[in-house]
């Protein structure tokens, strides 16, 4: 009775011990096997990019200062608003002007019409000497009176055009289209003739450019690559991107080019961009972030930012699969466009890269590839 008791309880204790090992080797592999995506790595030609730092310059801006001097009469605009070529911003009081004009006008026409006599005696009087009826001493009288009269038409011609000068500078107009700023005058203010002081400005920002900050020694190494033929330009030229806050484009403007002149004192060179700005969303005196296309690498491989994990202290890795097990390794990335990195170093053309489900990998877990990966 005794052996039979023990017999069972030996077969009961050996179903027990398998069923377990089983239910636990299924709970290990369902741990052990995490599902990713991944992307086959292939060459082709890569984008690359280069994240700039920098300011807004307005596309032109005048400064408007009185260019005679006189009271002012009239403001003619309002602050802020969008003004024309040619258009008057102020009335100096223009009576003084006129009276200089009109007496200027009628001492011209007086010289004019002395002119006008002494060329008559003149042509005359060489008639006259062809036919000796006339010395040669009296010719060159009147060739001399004709010389007087014609230089004093000239001095009166010049204070004319100077009176009326004068008279079209009592009204200030603004030299550009643009949107004029607050007026720092008054009506009735006295104003002289190029002051320091402003009137007012007015400022173009239909177009804008943007000052981009490289390093010297950065600008140096991207001309290398460009000729060396390391990099290629871009097929529509290098692009620049204006960045928002969260990483989005806001504008996309064209490389214009670069200063000669590296600034001692930071050791960087201006690269400038141009943005069309009808919108007006950059102002001048803004800072910005700013993407340029750096150039094309061809036959060159390239992994989505997806796919990248990157510890504290740096460094970068991608989860690469093959048969069947997850394998961290260490990669040398550059930025390049729409999410994706060129890969310098560390991978290779047909490498599986895990893009998805990498936050619960280890190195050397295995992995079951998603359907249609």
């Amino acid at each position: 009775m005794n052996k039979r008791f023990i017999v069972c309880s030996i077969f009961l204790l050996s179903v027990l011990s398998f069923g377990c090992r089983d239910y636990q080797n299924d709970k290990n592999k369902n741990v052990q096997e995490v599902e990713v995506k991944v992307v086959s790595l292939a060459k082709q030609d890569v984008s690359l990019i280069a994240h700039l730092n920098g300011s807004v310059r307005a596309y032109e801006s005048a400064d408007i200062r009185p260019q005679i001097s006189g009271i002012i009469r009239d403001q003619l605009f309002s602050g802020g608003e969008t003004v024309k070529k040619g258009q008057p911003l102020y009335q100096i009081d223009d009576r003084p002007f006129k009276n200089r004009y009109d007496y200027t006008e009628a001492e011209y026409q007086k010289y004019c019409a002395k002119f006008n006599l002494v060329k008559i005696k003149l042509d005359r009087y060489r008639n006259l000497q062809k036919t000796n009826s006339v010395s040669n001493q009296e010719l060159e009288n009147v060739r001399s009176e004709y010389a007087e009269a014609l230089a004093q038409q000239k001095i009166s011609l010049a204070n004319f055009e100077d009176a009326k000068l004068n008279l079209e500078y009592t009204r200030v107009l603004s030299p550009i289209d643009g949107i004029v700023g607050k007026s720092n005058v008054t009506k009735g203010a006295l104003v002289t003739q190029n002051q320091s002081d402003l009137l007012t400005t007015v400022v173009d920002i239909s177009k804008v450019y943007v000052d981009l900050q490289q390093s010297a020694d950065a600008f140096r190494k991207w001309q290398l690559k460009l000729k060396n033929g390391e990099l290629h330009m871009p097929k529509d030229g290098f692009k620049v991107k204006i960045l928002s806050d969260d990483n989005r484009y806001v504008k996309e403007g064209s490389f214009k080019f670069h200063e000669v002149v590296v600034n001692e004192d930071s050791g960087n060179l201006t690269l400038r961009a141009i943005f069309d700005n009808e919108d007006h969303i950059l102002l001048p005196g803004m800072t910005v972030s700013a993407v340029i296309d750096y150039g094309v690498a061809r036959d060159s491989l390239s992994i989505p930012e997806s796919a990248i994990i990157r510890e504290p202290k740096g460094t970068t890795f991608v989860f690469v699969v093959k048969e069947g097990t997850a394998s961290r390794v260490q990669v040398d990335l550059t930025p390049s466009v729409n999410g994706y990195y060129l890969v310098k170093s560390g991978l290779a053309e047909g490498d599986k890269v895990v893009v998805s489900g990498k936050k619960l990998l280890k190195n050397g877990i295995k992995v079951k590839v998603a359907a249609g990966e």
